[in-house]
């Protein structure tokens, strides 16, 4: 296996392209679309995609991002979308990437994250986004993604997108498949669950995601955490 990590700045796009190998891409921070020419996979950080070998695809990155591409050597007979992540594998992206910063060996930890990776369910529920996005839609998308926070609302994020609320949520649920509510809550969870990974205590999670309390944040997460268990 080979672990590349890279950073792209905001507004970058990469020419269509595949690769020889399968491919795993995480997000550690920022967010962009990854899109093939049928459909396209929103990822934000903490997230987790996979592109089969050969698979032909764009990277648009809608704010600064970094990631980490794993190039895996077999084939694991699963679709282009994105996958569950564990805390395990959360972890070992977290440290493969101090690794990398600190000019470390992160051949141990990319073995067990190989492993890891094989393993890997699709994310439950997830519904594949349109391969081209309004631009009205991306500028919400680029918001939320800079600073994810249940603040502000769709009615505030449509004032400086140009279209209505109502217009809003008709493009989400047509171009992600769910609502604007929906989506959000995907996003700010995972990163709840990323800041959790990094040591953050649950007081200072919501202060960051702009819960009033952290009675509301704690019921909150726990029932993402037990949905997606459901699931």
């Amino acid at each position: 296996m080979i672990h590349l990590y890279q950073s792209y700045p905001e507004g970058h796009l990469t020419a269509p392209h595949g690769h020889d190998r399968p491919q795993y891409c995480y997000l550690h921070g920022g967010g962009g679309v990854i899109s093939s020419r049928q459909q396209g996979c929103l990822l934000v950080a903490g997230q987790l995609c996979f592109l089969p070998q050969g698979q032909e695809h764009e990277f648009r990155v809608l704010r600064r991002s970094r990631l980490s591409l794993i190039y895996a050597d077999r084939e694991r007979g699963a679709p282009f979308g994105q996958l569950e992540v564990s805390p395990m594998v959360a972890g070992l992206f977290a440290r493969l990437a101090q690794l990398e910063e600190a000019g470390g060996d992160g051949e141990p930890y990319l073995r067990v994250l190989g492993l890891e990776l094989g393993r890997a369910p699709p994310l439950a529920g997830q519904q594949p986004c349109a391969a081209a996005l309004d631009p009205r839609l991306l500028r919400v998308l680029d918001k939320v993604c800079q600073a994810p926070s249940i603040q502000p609302g769709l009615a505030e994020l449509a004032a400086g997108c140009g279209a209505s609320e109502r217009t809003l949520n008709r493009l989400f649920v047509r171009q992600l498949g769910c609502t604007f509510r929906q989506w959000r809550q995907q996003v700010v969870m995972g990163r709840a669950r990323q800041l959790q990974h990094q040591g953050l205590s649950h007081g200072r999670i919501a202060e960051i995601l702009g819960y009033g309390d952290l009675s509301a944040f704690s019921h909150a997460f726990n029932r993402f955490l037990r949905s997606e268990s459901v699931s």
